[in-house]
Protein backbone atom coordinates (compact mmCIF):
# COMPACT_ATOMS: atom_id res chain seq x y z
CA UNK A 1 0.00 0.00 0.00
CA UNK A 2 1.07 3.37 -0.70
CA UNK A 3 2.16 5.84 1.32
CA UNK A 4 -0.05 9.42 0.68
CA UNK A 5 3.12 11.31 -0.26
CA UNK A 6 4.15 8.23 -2.48
CA UNK A 7 0.67 8.79 -4.52
CA UNK A 8 1.56 12.81 -4.77
CA UNK A 9 4.72 11.97 -5.82
CA UNK A 10 2.98 9.26 -8.45
CA UNK A 11 0.47 11.77 -9.92
CA UNK A 12 3.06 14.63 -10.08
CA UNK A 13 5.09 12.07 -12.21
CA UNK A 14 1.90 10.98 -14.33
CA UNK A 15 1.03 14.86 -15.03
CA UNK A 16 4.80 15.64 -16.04
CA UNK A 17 5.17 12.90 -18.73
CA UNK A 18 1.61 13.46 -20.15
CA UNK A 19 2.38 17.69 -20.63
CA UNK A 20 5.69 15.70 -22.04
CA UNK A 21 4.03 14.03 -24.29
CA UNK A 22 1.71 16.78 -25.54
CA UNK A 23 4.56 18.91 -26.10
CA UNK A 24 5.81 16.44 -27.92
CA UNK A 25 2.71 15.86 -29.83
CA UNK A 26 2.25 19.44 -30.99
CA UNK A 27 5.75 19.96 -32.08
CA UNK A 28 5.42 16.75 -34.62
CA UNK A 29 1.64 18.50 -35.52
CA UNK A 30 3.71 21.52 -36.14
CA UNK A 31 5.45 20.44 -38.85
CA UNK A 32 3.29 18.38 -40.67
CA UNK A 33 1.23 21.28 -40.85
CA UNK A 34 3.97 22.85 -42.17
CA UNK A 35 4.20 20.39 -44.64
CA UNK A 36 0.51 20.33 -45.30
CA UNK A 37 0.67 24.40 -46.05
CA UNK A 38 3.62 23.81 -48.37
CA UNK A 39 1.50 21.28 -50.67
CA UNK A 40 2.60 17.92 -49.52
CA UNK A 41 0.33 15.30 -48.29
CA UNK A 42 0.11 13.39 -45.51
CA UNK A 43 0.14 9.46 -45.17
CA UNK A 44 -2.67 7.67 -43.34
CA UNK A 45 -1.37 6.80 -40.60
CA UNK A 46 0.51 10.90 -40.30
CA UNK A 47 -3.11 12.16 -41.08
CA UNK A 48 -5.10 9.85 -37.68
CA UNK A 49 -1.82 11.12 -35.95
CA UNK A 50 -2.36 14.69 -36.89
CA UNK A 51 -6.53 14.69 -36.21
CA UNK A 52 -5.90 13.16 -32.57
CA UNK A 53 -3.43 15.91 -31.62
CA UNK A 54 -5.73 18.53 -32.79
CA UNK A 55 -8.70 16.97 -30.66
CA UNK A 56 -6.15 16.42 -27.66
CA UNK A 57 -5.07 20.09 -28.10
CA UNK A 58 -8.95 21.50 -28.40
CA UNK A 59 -9.49 19.42 -25.22
CA UNK A 60 -6.68 20.92 -23.32
CA UNK A 61 -9.17 24.73 -23.55
CA UNK A 62 -11.47 23.74 -21.10
CA UNK A 63 -8.28 21.61 -18.96
CA UNK A 64 -6.54 25.13 -18.86
CA UNK A 65 -9.34 26.86 -16.50
CA UNK A 66 -8.87 24.41 -13.99
CA UNK A 67 -5.07 25.49 -13.89
CA UNK A 68 -5.72 29.31 -14.36
CA UNK A 69 -8.71 29.94 -11.92
CA UNK A 70 -7.29 29.74 -8.26
CA UNK A 71 -8.51 26.75 -6.24
CA UNK A 72 -10.51 25.26 -8.89
CA UNK A 73 -8.59 22.48 -9.50
CA UNK A 74 -10.03 20.76 -6.27
CA UNK A 75 -13.00 20.37 -8.72
CA UNK A 76 -11.00 18.72 -11.79
CA UNK A 77 -12.06 15.16 -10.23
CA UNK A 78 -15.87 16.04 -10.19
CA UNK A 79 -15.38 17.47 -14.11
CA UNK A 80 -13.49 14.19 -15.17
CA UNK A 81 -16.62 12.39 -13.31
CA UNK A 82 -18.78 14.31 -15.74
CA UNK A 83 -16.89 14.22 -18.54
CA UNK A 84 -14.52 11.05 -18.88
CA UNK A 85 -13.13 12.49 -21.86
CA UNK A 86 -11.97 15.92 -21.19
CA UNK A 87 -8.13 15.14 -20.56
CA UNK A 88 -6.35 14.51 -23.46
CA UNK A 89 -5.15 10.90 -24.60
CA UNK A 90 -1.54 11.38 -23.31
CA UNK A 91 -3.15 11.66 -19.62
CA UNK A 92 -4.58 8.15 -20.04
CA UNK A 93 -3.52 5.56 -18.14
CA UNK A 94 -2.80 1.51 -19.15
CA UNK A 95 -6.09 0.47 -17.66
CA UNK A 96 -8.31 3.66 -18.98
CA UNK A 97 -6.97 2.88 -22.45
CA UNK A 98 -7.62 -0.53 -22.32
CA UNK A 99 -11.49 -0.21 -20.68
CA UNK A 100 -12.27 2.42 -23.59
CA UNK A 101 -10.83 -0.21 -26.10
CA UNK A 102 -13.00 -2.83 -24.68
CA UNK A 103 -16.03 -0.89 -24.41
CA UNK A 104 -15.42 0.17 -28.57
CA UNK A 105 -15.03 -3.42 -28.87
CA UNK A 106 -18.52 -4.49 -27.01
CA UNK A 107 -20.10 -1.74 -29.27
CA UNK A 108 -18.52 -3.05 -32.36
CA UNK A 109 -19.49 -6.99 -31.71
CA UNK A 110 -22.99 -5.53 -30.96
CA UNK A 111 -23.33 -3.87 -34.17
CA UNK A 112 -21.80 -6.58 -36.21
CA UNK A 113 -24.58 -9.38 -34.33
CA UNK A 114 -27.48 -6.65 -35.00
CA UNK A 115 -26.53 -6.24 -38.84
CA UNK A 116 -26.42 -10.30 -39.46
CA UNK A 117 -29.81 -10.80 -38.04
CA UNK A 118 -30.94 -8.17 -39.51
CA UNK A 119 -29.61 -9.49 -42.88
CA UNK A 120 -30.67 -13.17 -41.75
CA UNK A 121 -34.34 -11.66 -41.43
CA UNK A 122 -34.33 -10.18 -45.05
CA UNK A 123 -32.94 -13.03 -46.61
CA UNK A 124 -36.03 -15.21 -45.19
CA UNK A 125 -38.25 -12.62 -46.33
CA UNK A 126 -36.87 -12.91 -49.36
CA UNK A 127 -36.67 -16.77 -49.60
CA UNK A 128 -40.35 -16.67 -48.31
CA UNK A 129 -41.55 -14.22 -51.53
CA UNK A 130 -39.91 -16.06 -53.88
CA UNK A 131 -41.05 -19.59 -52.77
Amino acid sequence: KKSIGQKIVDELKHYYHGFRLLWIDTKIAARMLWRILHGNTLSRRERRQFLRICADLFRLVPFLVFLVVPFMEFLLPVALKLFPNMLPSTFETKSKKEERLKKQLRVKLELAKFLQDTIEEMALKNKAAKG
